[in-house]
């Protein structure tokens, strides 16, 4: 579940489902829940995009709303942390000694009108969070670079928690858009931030629907697009000539309205 599959993909649990029930439970409080693909209980990490690993700019796909509910949407997005206080994920020396340290990203959310990416977002807004590192490696448990949750005897490379945001402008959300997620990432622990992706087999989607088998990216690298795709470098769907290796992993998102 934490490996990074495909061509660009690449604390205690009861905390973390505790974590996941708070953000969306404060975005939904007298609101419709109109699209869900964060499962409960959170797992310890997903799959996961970096965008630093992947030189994109923004990431996200494309949902199709249930129930009437509109109106100033709250979105909730599952983030992946690979960042450690000291030392690497990847140089198997991840140390985390002080769990509650945090590191401050502003992360920008954009809701798109689908069919019109080149117009623009209808709404977008940044938020600065408090994002938290991975927890130390545990090399009696798990291979190098692996922290291990000890409520489900499960080794995990990155840290799931999720951010939410309200796009307080936003009178009426359409029924069909793309979302994306934003941050800058040319530096310091937030050059190991990721936003958290699922696939269709971990049935993880509970409310609403997922229209396309693409994710959307803005990106310079190829990689994040389908072989023959005709919009690299520009935000976008994945798809393209070649891709029936495809496997449709989504973006770990929730949306909540009144």
């Amino acid at each position: 579940m934490d490996a990074r599959p495909r061509r660009a993909i690449g604390a205690a649990a009861a905390l973390l489902a505790v974590s996941a029930f708070m953000a969306i439970g404060a975005a939904t409080a007298g609101a419709e829940v109109v699209y869900n693909n964060v499962p409960s209980p959170l797992p310890g990490n997903f799959a996961s995009i970096g965008l630093a690993a992947t030189s994109s700019t923004e990431f996200g796909g494309e949902i199709e709303l249930a129930g009437t509910a509109r109106s100033q949407p709250t979105i909730t997005v599952v983030m992946s942390s690979w960042a450690c206080q000291s030392g690497g994920w990847n140089t198997s020396n991840c140390m985390t000694p002080k769990p509650n340290r945090t590191f401050k990203v502003p992360v920008t959310i954009r809701v798109y009108n689908v069919g019109e990416l080149e117009e623009g977002p209808i709404a977008e807004r940044t938020k600065t969070f408090k994002m938290k590192y991975r927890p130390s490696e545990d090399a009696v448990h798990c291979t190098p670079g692996h922290w291990y949750d000890a409520t489900t005897a499960e080794c995990f490379h990155g840290l799931a928690f999720p951010i939410a945001i309200t796009l307080t402008k936003l009178k009426k959300m359409p029924k069909r858009s793309v979302i994306t997620v934003a941050y800058p990432h040319s530096s310091g622990p937030a050059e190991s931030l990721n936003v958290s992706t699922s696939e269709p087999p971990e049935n993880t989607l509970s409310v609403g629907a997922q229209p396309v088998e693409e994710w959307f990216a803005n990106s310079t690298s190829p990689e994040m697009y389908c072989p023959g795709a005709t919009d690299v470098g520009k935000l976008g769907p994945e798809q393209g000539v070649g891709c029936q290796e495809s496997i449709n992993y989504q973006p770990v998102f929730a949306v909540s309205a009144n």
